[in-house]
């Protein structure tokens, strides 16, 4: 038995010896991508991006490039947009369909990601639009007990 153990903390070891730990190019960082994203990595990016809004089960059963980037998105950084249809269960448990949405994709460190995402009547879904109305109102505060 001690053998045995010997033998493989030798060929663990062993094994854990043949790499080269000096090499430059084993050790640098991949370059952040930059540019349009593939078509696989703008439909994992749109697909994590429903997930977070609760839905599950989502499938795009199409997705096409929409020409212009949405001006509802206000994008300051380079930005594509992407029509898509997809199937997915909602947080009550039914399964539905969205046609025609719209999604802006951008990238953060490399990474596409989805800015906003807006339905078939351009109406931003998962998020806030950012014009928010700034009143000439003084805000109410609660009192104090």
């Amino acid at each position: 038995m001690k053998r045995a153990m010997a033998l493989l903390g030798l060929a663990l070891l062993a094994a854990g010896c043949g790499k080269s730990g000096n090499s430059t190019a084993e050790n640098a960082a991949p370059a952040a991508a930059t540019g349009k994203p593939a078509d696989d990595e703008a439909k994992g990016c749109i697909v994590a991006y429903l997930g977070q809004c609760g839905w599950q089960d989502v499938q795009l059963t199409h997705m096409v490039d929409q020409p212009e980037v949405p001006k509802a998105a206000k994008v300051t950084e380079e930005a594509w947009a992407f029509t898509f249809t997809a199937t997915y269960t909602n947080v009550v448990g039914e399964r539905l369909t969205s046609e025609n949405w719209v999604a802006v994709v951008t990238r953060s460190s490399g990474k596409p990601c989805v800015k906003c995402c807006f339905d078939e009547a351009r109406h931003l879904v998962g998020g806030h639009s950012g014009e928010e109305i700034v009143s000439d109102q003084p805000a109410i505060v609660a009192p104090k007990p």
